[in-house]
């Protein structure tokens, strides 16, 4: 098959999900926007301008050739790691929300963790591609990229985004099984996983409550704690029916979803206020994307290409994934 066809459907699907998304961020982040600056579409207008300004990295990423990136990694990976510890530097990182993952710089800040998946990513896919090639072997590549993900991740636990970190960890594991590594040893890093996520999740008291919370927002112990967002989630989608309430016509995004509705909370706003033939139209746009995507990786005879293909689907699918069930 022709693979400009899925090239096509790739940058179809995101458009429509980035059209769709700055029109969502502009209805769920008007009253907040309108409150904290006195105009509706501040949030929306900053949106749209790093959109904007995201155009330029992509058309450099477009024309960086696979051998240029390959000689960028260790550097790449220095940076990364280099802004992660400037996190806890005095002055220089910023907590927000109980997190230390943002680094300020005057008019706005960054979180080194977002660079850091893209870092991971193609570290990952230079390692799997030389294991391909048998360059090294798989004892040796699982190694490398254990202690090199604990090295990029460490920072950030530390920091205290677990969320980030699950993030980074099922990427790398999707990664390893595209490269077809045995179950059983895709098993037992797994169970580290697992058991690494209870200690994670035992050592604060807030995760806890947002793990019970997902599960049962609307019992008496949750509803007027963490599981009011959730609960109030859940009544927006209730309340959609099949074509939603009208666009710009949500009412649980007046507090109930929090301060955060716009991002957090988005598909909620969604669904409430396009019902769900617009909830429909964000999974397809997303199933459209994966699809597109896989076949781009699998189309392409370079492995290094490939397994950065994949790496980068599994992060957008991932992430989109969280957001939607949580």
């Amino acid at each position: 098959s022709n693979p400009i066809a899925a090239y096509n459907w790739l940058l179809g699907s995101a458009g429509v999900l980035i059209v769709l998304g700055l029109i969502m961020v502009l209805s769920a982040s008007g009253i907040r926007s309108y409150f904290t600056s006195g105009s509706s579409f501040s949030i929306a207008g900053r949106q749209l301008m790093w959109f904007c300004i995201g155009l330029i990295p992509m058309w450099l990423t477009f024309k960086i050739p696979p051998k240029a990136w390959k000689r960028l990694i260790p550097a790449l990976l220095i940076v990364v790691f280099g802004l992660e510890i400037a996190v806890f530097v005095p002055g220089i990182g910023v907590e927000i929300n109980g997190n230390r993952n943002w680094i300020n710089l005057g008019f706005f800040t960054i979180q080194p963790s977002e660079i850091a998946k893209f870092a991971i990513i193609i570290w990952a896919a230079q390692v799997l591609a030389r294991l391909e090639k048998d360059e090294i072997d798989q004892r040796r590549a699982v190694y490398s990229l254990i202690i090199g993900f604990g090295l990029i991740t460490a920072p950030i636990l530390a920091g205290g985004d677990l969320g980030t970190t699950l993030i980074l960890a099922a990427i790398l594991m999707a990664l390893l099984f595209l490269s077809g590594m045995k179950l059983h040893h895709l098993l037992g890093i797994g169970i580290v996983g697992v058991v690494l996520l209870f200690g994670a999740l035992m050592t604060r008291q807030s995760r806890l409550a947002r793990l019970s919370s997902f599960l049962d927002p609307f019992s008496e112990s949750n509803y007027h704690g963490a599981g009011w967002q959730p609960a109030h989630s859940i009544m927006a989608l209730a309340s959609g029916g099949i074509f939603g309430v009208g666009l710009g016509g949500s009412r649980q995004k007046w507090g109930n979803l929090g301060p955060e509705a716009h991002t957090d909370f988005i598909f909620a706003v969604i669904g409430e206020e396009m019902g769900l033939f617009g909830t429909i139209t964000v999974l397809l746009a997303f199933l459209a994307f994966v699809w597109a995507g896989i076949n781009v990786a699998i189309k392409t005879k370079d492995p290094f290409t490939r397994y950065a293909v994949a790496g980068i689907v599994a992060c957008i699918s991932v992430q989109a994934t969280i957001n939607i069930a949580s």
